[in-house]
């Protein structure tokens, strides 16, 4: 499954975030592929695009940096796969 997951950084945790980035380089667990990830230009955020079925790892993963940035993740799918369900609501 696609997920989003938006985050927002502030500056109070800066110097502690980074250090942890730089430690990790803020890669997800092996049971999370990492299919890109974005950086504001103002380096206030991002997002990265994740693919995983392992909900307990994303949440866990989430864990390590919600205390750092504020984090907001959403289930997101392709154009194909949401487009298979039109057919039945408006065909």
């Amino acid at each position: 499954m696609l997920f989003k997951l938006a985050r927002t950084l502030t500056p109070e945790a800066r110097n502690t975030r980074v250090k942890q980035f730089m430690a990790t380089g803020g890669m997800p667990p092996k049971r999370i592929s990492m299919l890109s990830r974005y950086h504001n230009l103002d380096r206030t955020g991002g997002f990265a695009i994740l693919d995983t079925t392992d909900s307990l790892a994303l949440a866990d993963w989430a864990l390590d940096w919600n205390g750092l940035i504020k984090i907001e993740i959403n289930a997101i799918m392709y154009d194909e796969t949401i487009s298979s369900v039109l057919p039945k609501h408006f065909g």
